[in-house]
């Protein structure tokens, strides 16, 4: 399974070109029911650069698809 670093190893910051990052995991409510019963119901990965700390935030659920069909291609071609 491909792992979050790995996914993000050609990242690069856009504002200072650091290539050093941290990956740091989020999850939020949502408005109404899901923040009155305190729901994590949207989930986030942050990229932070070392430098600079500039912030990019990517939707866990986007990456977990995209991961997902990495897994399968993997598996098609016994890789």
């Amino acid at each position: 399974m491909v792992e979050l670093s790995q996914y993000f190893s050609g990242w690069r910051c856009p504002k200072c070109g650091s290539i050093e990052f941290k990956i740091q995991e989020h999850a939020f409510t949502g408005a109404g029911l899901t923040r009155l019963l305190d729901w994590q119901a949207y989930e986030y990965v942050a990229v932070i650069c070392c430098r600079c700390g500039y912030t990019e935030f990517y939707s866990k659920e986007v990456i977990d698809g995209i991961k997902e069909g990495i897994r399968l291609l993997d598996l098609l071609t016994g890789t």
